[in-house]
């Protein structure tokens, strides 16, 4: 297929309909991108113009159109233990608070909530240093929720299948304890994460820009790490405090290294180090 015109005009109008639909603000420097994602589902779809699909899109003749082209805008770059000193603090302090408070209440309950779970390489990971610090057979109830606007990476999170590239970073200890040897289709080897970190994850589709989340109760942990660079100021204060209203009192929230925490919502969050923070108990939200 040749390429096709992506005219300033459509572009605009394709950038304002994305950030009101996701949140992400693509500016005006991401044209040559969104260019060729949105090529892709031209393709796909037999149509022959920019402006054929926004219609298509904008006018919901086809309403799973609209997750299709979220799929192809967001970004999804990940693997196994990206943003280290996260994990080593989840390690080395973090689960042991939160269960030594959990032991004194008698309610030994862990929720982690991993906002933009991508190819599940990140939830994963929170689920090993979970399982090495929390012993389910001792009476814990472990539950993590993963969720990501695109439909594809969840369905590569599920079926939790690795190249080498996607492990390297990962401690050697923790290969072999959690993950299998298997062979790919190109007959390269791959890993795949072993049945016991599937038997505490649920996937969900969810959009970070709903009003509301389908959630019953508060997590203890809360990763949402490298989605809001893609957002506006007023959309990252609005997401964390919104956020910050499902985080129990003294749990921790954990965004990218290349973000910053708005200053607005250091009334109830706390930094602790680099892009981690915990919610200030009594902050009436």
């Amino acid at each position: 297929m040749p390429a096709l015109e992506l005219n300033d005009n459509i572009y605009r109008l394709f950038a304002d309909f994305i950030y009101q639909k996701s949140g992400i603000d693509l500016g005006a420097n991401k044209k040559g991108l969104l260019k060729t994602r949105l090529q892709k589902r031209i393709s796909a779809l037999g149509l022959s113009s920019f402006e054929e699909y926004y219609e298509l899109v904008v006018e919901q003749k086809d309403s799973e159109e609209l997750v299709g082209m979220l799929d192809v805008v967001s970004t999804n770059y990940t693997f196994f233990f990206r943003e280290r000193d996260h994990f080593d603090f989840l390690l080395n302090e973090g689960i042991g608070c939160i269960a030594e408070r959990k032991n004194e209440t008698g309610i030994k309950q862990l929720r982690a909530w991993c906002a933009a779970s991508s190819t599940g390489e990140e939830a994963y990971s929170i689920m090993i240093c979970l399982l090495e610090k929390i012993n389910p057979s001792l009476g814990w109830d472990i539950k993590m929720l993963a969720t990501d606007i695109s439909t594809q990476v969840l369905e590569k999170a599920k079926r939790g299948v690795y190249g080498e590239n996607q492990v390297q970073k990962m401690p050697k200890a923790f290969v072999h304890k959690y993950l299998d040897t298997v062979t790919n289709k190109d007959n390269n080897q791959a890993y795949r994460v072993k049945p016991i970190l599937n038997n505490y994850i649920t996937y969900r589709r969810l959009n970070l820009m709903n009003q509301r989340f389908p959630f019953k109760g508060k997590f203890d942990f809360i990763f949402c790490r490298n989605v809001m660079i893609y957002f506006d100021r007023p959309t990252q204060e609005m997401l964390i405090k919104k956020m910050a209203s499902y985080l129990e009192d003294d749990g921790y929230l954990f965004i990218g290294h290349s973000e910053a925490l708005p200053v607005s919502c250091k009334k109830y969050l706390k930094t602790l180090g680099s892009a981690l923070f915990q919610k200030i108990k009594g902050v009436d939200l």
